[in-house]
Parts: C-alpha cells; structure tokens; sequence
C-alpha cells in the first residue's frame, strides 16, 4: 500500500489486470491487511503470514482459482505488452523469464531460471520450455549459467487448474511446506512431468522489495521506461 507515483503500488497492478480484461482478481494479504483498499477485488488473509511462505499464502485462495488464472507476485510494475504478451500464449502454463538477468555475487538466487534454450530472437517460432526455477536457500549450479529470472508471473489455462490444484494439495503434504516458496510449485510440475512454455522479455519491469527499489518505483511507475539488468531486481511478495 506504500504510494507509488501518487498511488498504492498495489493499485498498479490491479490496474494492469483490469487493462487485460482480468477483473476476477483475489488478493492475499498478510501483514497489514487491513490497510489493503478492497474495491475492486476480493481479499484472503493468510492468517499465518508470519511463519509461512509464499505456496501457503496462494493455498489460501486456492478455492478461488477459477478459469483462466494468472498468478502473481504482489509487488510488481511492468510494461503492459508483458501481461498482454502473457494471456495470449496458449499453452497450460507460462512463465515470463527476464533475459536480461544475470547472477551477481553474494546476491539471492531465488528465482533464476534454466530454460531448454537461452533468448534469441532467431529462434522466433519455436518454444522454449522452463527446466527448473532455483529455490530461496538453493544454490547456482557452477557448471551452467540460468537464462534469466522468472519475474513472478504465472499463466495457467483452465483445462491445467486442477492439475496446478493437485500439484499444490501434493505439496501440502510435505513437512516442509510451510517454508516453499513458488519456485517449489514450478520445480514440482515440471518434475511430474508438465510442460512449462517460457515468454522472454528483457527488462521493463520492476520488484519492489526494499527501499532502494521503493525510490526507483516512482520513475519507472510514471514512464514505464526500460530498466537494465542492475534495475529489474527479483520479485517477491
């Protein structure tokens, strides 16, 4: 709810979906949702919030994952052409993976991606396919380097939302999953075998994650101009 060039940086985002024709939009709150302005969409609280992850806050909206689904990070700004990019590819699921980033030393590197094939512009035509998202406390493999970030956004069609339903209910299961983020949901369709289309952008968006990126939002909220690797830092909720 911080203000974003003279807006909530929530309301951004609710009004990139409602500029897609998205307007079934639920929202999970945790910290301070009460301080969420609710017009216009529906609000869940993980009650837990606390001490639970990201895969536990979506499962509390599971029962409202209906239709064609988009699922996203709550502190994003991006360029339009990306969701609109997003909702037109057909398959079950897709990712958009940010091309233009590149590990950097001693930083996080939650939510790198390794791809079937890395950004190139002479592959248009063909599909690359996500091979695995790096986990929060996982490490970089040394002997490759990832193709790029996933930048938080999940399109699932609706013939594969009991097959994401299902995924999660699996997850569920696990001692450990209080503490899974969503790069654990990916890894976990991809290992029982789903095909995961991967959408490259490179840069013009943003994660808003500290105070840094906080400063920066404002410019890039006003101009949605494009921002290079150093700019477009991960995404979390």
């Amino acid at each position: 709810m911080l203000p974003v060039a003279g807006k909530p940086l929530l309301n951004h985002l609710v009004e990139a979906f409602k500029k897609e024709r998205i307007n079934d939009i639920t929202v999970v709150g945790g910290y301070r949702a009460d301080a969420i302005e609710k017009g216009g969409i529906r609000l869940v609280v993980n009650e837990r919030h606390e001490t639970t992850g990201e895969l536990a806050s979506l499962a509390c909206a599971a029962q409202h994952l209906n239709g064609d689904t988009v699922i996203s990070y709550g502190d994003l700004l991006f360029c339009s052409y990306i969701l609109r990019d997003l909702v037109e590819v057909d398959s079950d699921f897709t990712v958009i993976v940010d091309s233009s980033q590149a590990p950097q030393p001693a930083a996080p590197a939650t939510d790198f991606a390794y791809c079937s094939q890395a950004d190139d512009r002479a592959l248009f035509g063909h599909k690359v396919w996500l091979e695995s998202v790096v986990s929060s406390g996982q490490s970089l493999p040394s002997e490759r380097a990832p193709q790029g970030r996933w930048m938080g956004l999940l399109n699932v069609r609706a013939g594969a939302r009991d097959t994401l339903l299902a995924t999660l209910a699996d997850l569920q299961k696990r001692a450990d999953f209080d503490t899974l983020n969503m790069a654990a949901l990916l890894n976990a369709l991809i290992a029982a075998g789903r095909k995961i289309e991967v959408h490259y952008v490179h840069g013009h968006w943003r994660g808003v994650n500290d105070l840094d990126d906080f400063r920066c939002a404002g410019n890039f909220a006003h101009g949605q101009t494009p921002i290079g690797s150093k700019g477009s830092e991960n995404a979390r909720d």
